[in-house]
């Protein structure tokens, strides 16, 4: 009886036991539950319907649909100490691994707002490790009258850009803006918001237009001429006469006093003109200097050149010599020296003044 009693006793505790720990609660299907006191379970905020989680959602959108209301919060915070707080990836050939939508239809919401205090970094990084293709690193569009992409520098001081462009490529361009529809390809404005004002612009046939005017390398202007033989028998320096064999063609001077003189051959032209397209291949033609000041080829054959002698085309090919024959010098006057020569031949600076 004692052992009978010892066992009945023992069950009775362990009843008591488990029933002291059950767990009682409510909860909506699909929901993951929520410790709402130490026995009791209700629902969470996290749903889980046909594999997607849903969190503030009953119906995800997505293998993980995060949702907020509040205007104040975000949606999701993503933070690490080691090198990436957050990662996406996708491996479908037509897909995006990270898609933000910033729905609302007034105001300034941003798709995707990204900020460092990092004094080397950038707030984000776009990269196309493809190596071929037509994409890019970011892609910016936009429906309306907003720019698709949306460079700014709030700094006041130092070197500081909007927006940098570089590339590594022998063959790549480090800016790239085409005009689909006419308009222009490029403007620049001085000024504040509306009351900026326009001081270059760049129109779709490429005509640019410059409020302070421009500055270039070269010190000459310059016209894309055809030679009469081959482009490698001409040097920069070479004073050069019109052909009187074909049109629009040159070639090199080597008659005195010639009123066929035409210009220098330009080292370095400031403006080049041409009756081409920039797509158009220039076959066997050469810059030709016919304003501003270029090197030439110069020979004393006629007596010491001297700064600010009339120089005329001389005996010596592609050379020109002091002028001192008046009768013979008009309309065959290529410029004037802007450096001396006492003997021989060499290269000075001319003003090209043709008369």
């Amino acid at each position: 009886m004692k052992l009978k009693f010892a066992f009945v006793g023992m069950a009775t505790l362990l009843c008591v036991s488990f029933a002291s720990a059950q767990v009682t609660g409510s909860g909506t299907k699909n929901t993951v539950p929520l410790w709402t006191g130490t026995t009791t379970l209700g629902n969470s905020k996290v749903v889980q319907v046909s594999g997607n989680i849903g969190i503030n959602t009953r119906t995800p959108g997505g293998q993980l649909d995060v949702e907020s209301a509040s205007t104040t919060k975000p949606a999701v915070v993503g933070s690490s100490s080691g090198t990436i707080g957050g990662y996406f990836q996708t491996t479908a050939t037509a897909s995006t691994a990270l898609q933000a939508n910033a729905a609302a239809t007034t105001g300034s919401s941003n798709g995707i707002y990204a900020v460092t205090t990092s004094p080397n970094g950038f707030g984000i990084i776009g990269a196309n490790n493809a190596t071929t293709g037509s994409g890019g690193g970011v892609l910016g569009t936009s429906n309306n009258g907003q720019p698709g992409v949306n460079g700014s520098n709030l700094a006041t001081s130092g070197f500081a850009s909007g927006i940098f462009g570089s590339t590594s490529s022998s063959g790549g361009v480090v800016a790239l803006l085409r005009a689909q529809a006419g308009g222009d390809i490029l403007i620049g404005q001085l000024g504040v918001g509306l009351s900026a004002v326009n001081v270059v612009r760049i129109d779709s046939t490429g005509k640019g237009f410059f409020d302070g005017g421009t500055q270039v390398g070269g010190a000459d202007f310059a016209e894309s001429v055809a030679v009469g033989k081959s482009q490698t028998l001409y040097e920069p320096g070479d004073l050069l006469t019109v052909d009187a064999n074909a049109d629009r063609q040159l070639t090199l001077a080597s008659d005195p006093y010639s009123p066929l003189v035409a210009g220098i051959y330009s080292t370095k032209p400031g403006v080049l003109g041409a009756p081409h397209a920039m797509a158009q291949e220039r076959q066997h033609e050469i810059p030709l200097a016919i304003m501003g000041i270029v090197p030439c080829k110069v020979s004393a054959e006629n007596g010491p050149i001297h700064r600010g002698d009339m120089l005329v085309t001389s005996a010596t090919p592609g050379h020109a010599m002091k002028g001192t024959d008046r009768a013979r010098m008009f309309g065959a006057v290529v410029g004037k020296a802007l450096q001396p020569l006492e003997s021989g031949k060499g290269v000075i600076e001319v003003l090209v003044t043709l008369q």
